[in-house]
């Protein structure tokens, strides 16, 4: 007898089972490709966020240099030059010095943002491609205005101490960028002094710290002061290497001095001049920057320019 039976499976796979079978592992997919498209997304945000927070930094230190800065090497080929390269432009030392001894200058002169600041836009410091005169220069740009440009001396190079020497001479420069020159009429001695009076508060040099002037009825500060101190100084310049003590009587309204001494000779000590300063300065704190923006208006009526 034969069968026709079928054979029926025991266990079907319904349809909805291989749909649902299907969904899930879609579902999963999807999952996957959300995930990584948000967190594409967050990474793509922090990465927005921290460019954009580069950026603000690197425009406020920008904004807080208030200039510009370009170093230049014209001495490339030479020991000087490779040097320079190296320890000054491939690390941007040069760029941070300048930066530094523009601060406290600055510091010294315009501690007020009320005072008229001398219009600085640009700063080149460059290494010369041969020996200079002297260890640094300071010119102004004849191309264009505001743009000052520092030229040290490949000499600066061989110094037994170079940080020091190249920090020194660019703080002399800075000083003379930011000193008003009472539109060029103030005489050299009185740049110089003040320039020496910077240079010795940035730490330079060995300057007498304990000079002392007995000035008993000064009363008023001003450039009849400082020529009367400065005239007092040059006289007794032989002992300023040591303590020195001056006595000196002023009229009783502090204008006007009466002293047996006499004004240094047309090429005045720097040190002197920077000395004299220092001590009106200790007198009467800002007398410094007083005097700085007397040299903005001019110096031609003033009784110290002979």
């Amino acid at each position: 007898m034969e069968d026709y039976s079928l054979s029926i499976p025991l266990l079907a796979t319904p349809a909805s089972a291989l749909t649902t079978t299907a969904t899930s592992s879609t579902t999963k997919e999807d999952d996957k490709k959300d995930f990584f498209l948000s967190s594409s997304r967050i990474i793509s945000r922090l990465l927005l966020v921290i460019f954009i927070g580069t950026i603000s930094v690197w425009a406020n230190h920008e904004a807080s240099k208030g200039f510009k800065v370009t170093i230049i090497n014209n001495a490339k080929d030479s020991p000087a030059g490779r040097r320079f390269a190296l320890f000054y432009v491939s690390n941007d030392e040069g760029t941070r010095i300048i930066l530094n001894t523009s601060a406290l200058v600055e510091n010294i002169l315009y501690p007020d943002s009320n005072q008229n600041k001398k219009p600085v836009h640009h700063v080149i410091l460059q290494l010369a491609s041969k020996n200079l005169t002297t260890k640094v220069i300071v010119e102004t740009s004849k191309s264009k205005e505001f743009v000052y440009v520092i030229s040290l001396s490949p000499s600066i190079m061989e110094e037994s101490n170079v940080k020091y020497a190249v920090r020194s001479a660019i703080q002399r420069g800075m000083a003379r960028i930011w000193l008003w020159d009472g539109e060029s009429r103030a005489p050299p001695w009185l740049i110089d002094g003040m320039e020496e009076y910077i240079w010795m508060q940035a730490g330079f040099g060995d300057h007498v710290k304990e000079t002392t002037v007995l000035y008993p009825g000064l009363k008023v500060f001003g450039p009849e002061q400082f020529c009367f101190v400065l005239s007092q100084m040059c006289s007794n310049s032989n002992n300023f290497s040591s303590r020195l003590k001056l006595n000196i009587s002023i009229s009783g309204d502090g204008n006007s001095a009466k002293s047996s001494g006499s004004l240094c000779t047309e090429d005045k000590d720097p040190k002197i001049v920077a000395q004299t300063l220092g001590y009106l300065e200790q007198q009467k704190k800002g007398y410094v920057q007083g005097l700085n923006q007397i040299l903005r208006d001019g110096w031609d009526s003033q009784p110290c320019h002979r």
